[in-house]
């Protein structure tokens, strides 16, 4: 199975505003992560393979 966050298996967001989508999409660019993010605010917001990915490099750098 590929990576999370790579391009063959992009971290898949959900936001409610434009705001938040572009400050997680430079936090993903920064870190190398390949993202799609949906901006859609009648439905819930699920940044759950984010927060694996922020897991994951937190654990690399402890």
């Amino acid at each position: 199975m590929s990576k999370l966050g790579s391009n063959a298996r992009p971290a898949v967001l959900r936001v409610h505003s434009e705001e938040k989508a572009t400050d997680l999409y430079q936090v993903c660019e920064e870190m190398g992560w390949k993202v799609i993010i949906n901006i859609d605010s009648d439905k819930p917001e699920d940044l759950s393979d984010y927060h694996r990915l922020i897991g994951k490099s937190r654990s690399l750098f402890s």
